[in-house]
């Protein structure tokens, strides 16, 4: 699980239309690294100054930069083949003009809503008329139509940015699934991954999956094996693993084989971490019953940990979901009037920064550097 995307996302276009052991991964480094290090481009604030230094430690401190879109689908478009929504387009065009040249690009689409077991939403533009999206949005996973139009979309966002790598599923193995649409989503990846595969050939496209300790999230992760090029990774594991029940997040005590149950679903595939992160400040909120204890050396801690998997494990990607906590972003999200179901949603990814919400650089910024500055296999 990870920030509600219909509503973050949301936010995120208008901040754009604006415009292994604790201490061994640094004591003794490997010479390369395996993997491309990035984050999303998501901002600490509605400004153009918080977006700007977010674009900044991206250019700067990273190899990849990983464009995610999370807002829903603009299916009639896509089907038709008639210009995109004026938001999208200039979503694309402002994280093209902000993205350094030289910065390789990782390209992850959402055909899931936040819910991560119903369709995509229609994209979230008031140009299109509400009886075509009611439309669209009452078709199920496996029509026709609805691939068409999800292979399409996906097809035009990778034109514009190129991308070496491509998830085309983000998420998609959440251990509520109803059996019977599940089926329906399978067969919907199945051809979605043959078609984006034809037409491109050469480039690793895949899913991503929710890592949690259910064996239902287990098996239907095997059950997609076939249909991504990667073992693709989300993980938030600090508010939902069994370890932290009495509300310690150490990762010191992560059960054995935490990850490892996933990387094992195929060993011959190469393992893609296409998001993560992890608290450095205590996380309490009331509306859904969460108290955890964190600070900046288990999220120093657990970075060390998952890169060092990482590169034991010749992983191709890690993506570090944002760079900086972004409390000035929930105060603005506050004082425009989103519900507080919406505020508490918000907070569960509030604090991993690796920057705090004062521009201070936490340890784990040190550990992200230091790998950053491995040369890259």
């Amino acid at each position: 699980m990870k920030c509600p995307k219909q509503i973050i996302v949301t936010i995120f276009l208008i901040a754009t239309f604006f415009s292994c052991s604790k201490d061994s991964t640094i004591a003794t480094p490997k010479e390369k690294r395996t993997f491309y290090m990035g984050t999303t481009p998501w901002p600490a604030d509605l400004s153009l100054a918080e977006v700007d230094k977010t674009y900044d430690f991206i250019n700067n401190n990273c190899d990849i930069v990983a464009h995610h879109f999370d807002e829903g689908i603009p299916y009639e478009e896509a089907f038709k083949g008639t210009s995109m929504p004026v938001s999208l387009i200039n979503n694309v065009n402002y994280r093209l003009l902000k993205t350094a040249p030289n910065k390789k690009v990782f390209l992850s689409v959402a055909p899931l809503s936040i819910d991560r077991v119903s369709k995509a939403l229609y994209w979230n533009d008031t140009s299109t008329e509400a009886s075509v999206k009611k439309y669209w949005e009452n078709l199920a996973f496996d029509d026709p139509k609805v691939i068409t139009a999800y292979v399409n979309y996906v097809s035009w966002l990778i034109k514009q940015f190129q991308p070496i790598y491509i998830n085309y599923g983000v998420e998609s193995n959440r251990m509520n699934w109803n059996s019977s649409e599940f089926l329906k989503y399978k067969t919907f990846l199945s051809q979605v991954y043959q078609k984006l595969k034809l037409s491109n050939p050469n480039t690793p496209i895949f899913i991503s999956f929710i890592v949690d300790e259910s064996p239902q999230g287990l098996d239907f992760a095997s059950q997609l094996i076939n249909y991504t090029d990667f073992i693709g990774i989300s993980s938030y594991p600090y508010f939902g693993i069994s370890s932290s029940i009495n509300g310690d997040t150490n990762p010191a005590n992560f059960p054995a084989n935490y990850y490892e149950r996933y990387f094992n679903l195929s060993t011959s595939k190469p393992l893609a971490f296409a998001e993560t992160g992890y608290i450095a400040e205590d996380l309490k909120i009331p509306g859904f019953n969460i108290t955890k204890k964190g600070n900046a050396e288990w999220q120093k801690a657990y970075l060390e940990k998952v890169l060092a998997l990482c590169n034991s494990k010749k992983a191709k990607l890690f993506i570090w979901f944002c760079p900086k906590d972004y409390d000035a972003l929930i105060k603005n999200v506050q004082n425009q009037g989103y519900p507080q179901a919406t505020i508490d949603l918000l907070h569960l990814w509030k604090d991993i920064g690796l920057i705090n919400e004062n521009g201070i650089q936490r340890p784990a910024y040190k550990t992200w550097i230091n790998w950053m500055n491995l040369e890259k296999e």
